[in-house]
Order: structure tokens, then sequence, then C-alpha cells
């Protein structure tokens, strides 16, 4: 599928910057309200004043004019802002090298133009210390283990693919069959033949790996690494996160709703459902809609803690009345460590609001202690997924759809996801200016309508 001219940003911001909007878009409908614009990019980096954003709206609200923004929409207008500050595009010629992060030119024929990619020494880190502790019992990592983030060792690592394919079994387990690891006589063939079962079976669990060849792992490219770990781990932390492994999430349906509501919501938006749900018990007069602006002062993390541990391990809250924000995110980051959670982020990442490494760690705190415990009265009646629909959910994932399918039928009922299957199929077969990425309320006919063009193509 073509990207925008204008839209010349590294795959891996992108990547992060449609997480962000599918956990802003909090009832899934594909598109976020002139009310949560302002609110959308200032979470993404771009704070603006109220006639500025009205000024965007009006320039990039194409496709139905109603005030709202759907993805692609919003991708261009967080590309303009970008360029706007000397990024994007203009990284080609000029690149300031940023406090932790590293800025690596395309190293391809599809990614040089106009595009860096960006590796951020935090990330480097989460993601070095979790495969420590997620490994460190594995006789066939003790070679490699523990990995130094100050060093970088991660890159040279992972290049013989065992890391690779021991991650991915973490994530979902048997996914590799350990007997097709090549373990000894590691010369550069029996290390390729590692690394393209590692990116097959990747492929196997939803990761997407266009892009990614043996020769780049082999090579220890550092955003392709790091690009593949992090889907990896994501997927492992994510998977769990379903009324089918916990049941007390029926807990977080809201006035109004049913079961069917609580499976239109993607693992990201259950999360901010469940810490919301905490920080209510708890008496927090906060709330939180998304894993940056508004946990970087680390209260709603105190709170959450303070909710979820077991009571023998004697949280404390007194560390949210201190004023530096740094300091006040070590204190909650040591309250964690109590219940064996400091993972993933460091007090900067807090402040700072790292989407990512914050999804991480919530994540983490979710799958150790989830605290829901299932109302006795409560009937949950659902369908396991079967192998063959786990097995199309996690094909279109590795061919970098977007939104990212974490239920097969719920979403894949807009139809976009498979106009983009039609199109990465058959390239120019889609005419997008028929297709409408978003569906405001009582339009039933202009749906009607775009499913019938789905079918005939």
């Amino acid at each position: 599928m073509s990207r925008p001219p204008s839209l010349m940003l590294a795959d891996d911001k992108l990547e992060e910057l449609i997480e962000q909007f599918n956990t802003l878009d909090a009832d899934g409908n594909g598109f976020i309200s002139v009310d949560e614009i302002g609110h959308a990019l200032e979470v993404v980096g771009h704070k603006l004043p109220n006639y500025q954003i009205r000024d965007l709206i009006k320039e990039f609200d194409t496709n139905i004019k109603d005030g709202k923004i759907d993805i692609e929409e919003f991708k261009m207008m967080f590309a303009k802002l970008e360029d706007v500050r000397n990024l994007g595009r203009k990284f080609k010629k000029q690149v300031k090298e940023s406090v932790g992060v590293k800025h690596i030119a395309g190293t391809n024929d599809a990614s040089s133009e106009g595009t860096t990619h960006s590796v951020k020494a935090n990330e480097l880190s989460g993601f070095a210390d979790w495969i420590n502790k997620c490994l460190s019992g594995d006789p066939d990592c003790s070679a490699y283990l523990p990995l130094n983030p100050a060093t970088g060792d991660l890159y040279q690592k992972t290049q013989d693919g065992i890391i690779l394919c021991k991650m991915i079994n973490w994530s979902v387990p048997e996914t590799v069959d350990e007997r097709a690891i090549n373990k000894t006589k590691l010369d550069v063939y029996r290390k390729t033949e590692n690394l393209l079962l590692a990116i097959n079976s990747a492929r196997a669990i939803g990761c997407s790996v266009v892009n990614i060849g043996a020769g780049d792992l082999l090579e220890g490219k550092p955003h392709l690494v790091l690009g593949l770990l992090w889907q990896i781990i994501r997927i492992g932390l994510l998977s769990d996160i379903n009324i089918a492994h916990h049941p007390g999430l029926i807990l977080l349906l809201e006035e109004g709703e049913c079961l069917e509501d609580l499976f239109k919501l993607s693992p990201e938006q259950i999360l901010l459902r469940w810490v919301n749900y905490h920080l209510r018990n708890s008496g927090c007069d906060r709330q939180i809609s998304n894993f940056t602006s508004d946990i970087s002062d680390s209260v709603a993390y105190f709170h959450l803690l303070s909710q979820i541990a077991p009571a023998e391990k004697e949280i404390s809250t007194v560390g949210v009345h201190t004023r530096d924000l740094t300091q006040r995110a070590e204190l909650m980051l040591q309250e964690a460590d109590k219940i064996d959670c400091r993972t993933f982020v460091g007090p900067s990442e807090v402040v700072k609001g790292n989407y990512k490494l914050n999804l991480a760690f919530v994540a983490n705190l979710f799958n150790s202690y989830p605290a829901l415990e299932k109302p006795d009265d409560a009937e949950i009646e659902f369908v396991q997924e079967t192998r063959e629909e786990r097995t199309y959910r996690n094909w279109m994932n590795s061919m970098g759809v977007s939104p990212f399918v974490n239920r097969l039928y719920n979403d894949l009922s807009s139809g976009i996801v498979i106009f983009q299957l039609y199109d990465i199929i058959q390239n120019g077969i889609v005419d997008w200016n028929k297709v409408h990425q978003k569906f405001p309320a009582l339009r039933k006919v202009s749906v009607a309508i775009y499913i019938q063009y789905c079918c005939q193509l």
C-alpha cells in the first residue's frame, strides 16, 4: 500500500503513532473527534493553541468534513508538524542528535530516501533488562546473559538467532521447535538458519517482518533488531489480556455495556480501563487516558501499586508528595521493586512519558497482579479462538496491517484491514477514494455501500 509523498517518517515512528492513535480511539470506531484532537497531538509531542488545531482540522479533514480525524489524516497532520520541526523528510539533510537517541540513515533502497531511524538508549536498556529476566534460567542462554545495555552487546548477542528464538517461545510457547535451533558450531551458515527460523516464527505469531532479512539481523542493525524485539515482547505481554485468561475483566464494563463491548477493546484500551478501575477503588480522583502525559507525574502509578500489591508488601504512597518528578518516579519504582515489577522504565522514562516502555511496564503489572476477582454471580459465555482463526489473525498482522488485529471478527468489521490486504496482495486494486476510513453515527447507508465495494473486490 503506497504511502503519501508528504509522509516520509520512519517506520518505527509510524508504528508508535498508530499505537497511540488506537489508544486514544476509545470506542474503536477508527477516528477521534475534534474535542480529542488537541489532546491527541499533545500526547504525540505537539501542544498547540486552539486556533492552530482548527486550521489543521480544516486542512486535513478531507474524507467526510465532519470535524473528525481518521488515522491516515492524523498521520499526515503529524508529518506536517514534524516537518516544521525540521524532522521527517529533512532528516536526510541534517540530523540533530538528541540526548539518549541515536539516528541512523536508511539502510536500504526502500528506506533511505528521506528517512532516518531512531534508536533510543532507554528502549535498548528496557528490552535488554527484560530479556535478562525472561531467559535467566535457560541454560542455552547462560553464555549470553546478562546483556549489558551500556555496551550495546544486545546487537551482537542476537546475531546467531538463539536469543530471538527463545524470546519468541517466551511470548508464544512452543512456536519454535527447540530441536531446530542450531546451538553449536555456529558458523555464518548455521547462524543464518537460526535467523531465518526466528523471522519465520515471528511472522507466525503476528510480527510484521517486512524489510527484515537474516542479513540485517546478522549485521546487528540496531533499529531492525529493536523493532523486531519490541514486537515479540509486546505480543508476549498483551496476548493474555483478555476475558478468557482473566474473567475478572468483566468488572471493567461501564454502565450500559455488555460483554461484547469488552471484546471490541484492544489490550491497550483494556489496560487503561484496568488502571482507572483501581484508581477509583483507591479513592484517587485521577483518571488516565494514555500512557504518556497522564502518568508522567507518577501519581497514578503510586495509587495503582497500592491497590494491586499484596498487603504484606506494604506499598507506600508517601512519595507522591515529593516535588521533583524524577525523584518521585524513582520512589515509585522502588515501591514497584517490592513486588518484582521494576521493569522497562526508569525515572526518566516515566517523566518523559515513553509510550512503549510505559505500556510494557503497565502490562507487566497487570500480568503479575491483576487484582480482579470475578463476581460469583457473573455468567460469562465466550467462544475460544480456534487455531485457524489465530492463524489468519497472525498472518494479517504479519503483513503490517493497521489497526492491529486482536480479535478476528470484531476488528475486521469495518473492512479497513480487508482493503489493506487486497492492496498488499495486488497493489493498486483498491481505489482508496471510495474507501471511508471512519463512520459517523447513523450513516448506515454509507457503511453498506462501503461493505458492498469490499465484496466486489
